[in-house]
């Protein structure tokens, strides 16, 4: 993959995450991004769409998500399209790591593991996700 954009389509169901994961996976190699951005990447890819199928589209398995990965100097950026429910991001409380429980675990995932995550209203309806991943020198795991 050169610079530019590559794309994907997939449906609202969760087995299709390990495809999308697969596919975006492969473009972040030819990218030159080793196993450990690779793997972070992939993480937080899985967190992002099982919140758009469970929350986005409330488990609605007859929807659509957009992926799209795009190269840009030494940062991979990966969008995350869908036409779901917006979710307000500033309506994210922190997790409390002390107080283990059930779930809520994907945002903080993300912002974590990618160098930048962005969500924006789409007109619509619905919300892109953008995850950066920078490559960095020496950067192999």
């Amino acid at each position: 993959m050169g610079a530019g954009r590559d794309s994907l389509t997939i449906p609202s169901r969760p087995e299709s995450i390990d495809d999308a994961r697969r596919w975006v996976a492969a473009r972040a190699r030819t990218a030159g991004l080793g196993d450990g951005p690779v793997g972070e990447i992939e993480l937080a890819l899985t967190e992002a769409l099982a919140n758009v199928i469970e929350h986005g589209y409330d488990g609605d398995t007859s929807q659509e998500i957009v992926l799209e990965v795009e190269l840009a100097g030494d940062a991979l950026a990966i969008h995350v399209r869908d036409w779901g429910r917006a979710v307000d991001p500033s309506g994210y409380a922190a997790r409390d790591l002390d107080d283990p429980g059930e779930g809520g675990y994907g945002v903080f995932l993300m912002d974590q593991l990618m160098d930048g995550v962005t969500r924006t209203p789409q007109p619509g309806g619905g919300t892109l996700l953008t995850l950066v991943k920078r490559r960095k020198e020496g950067q192999d795991d």
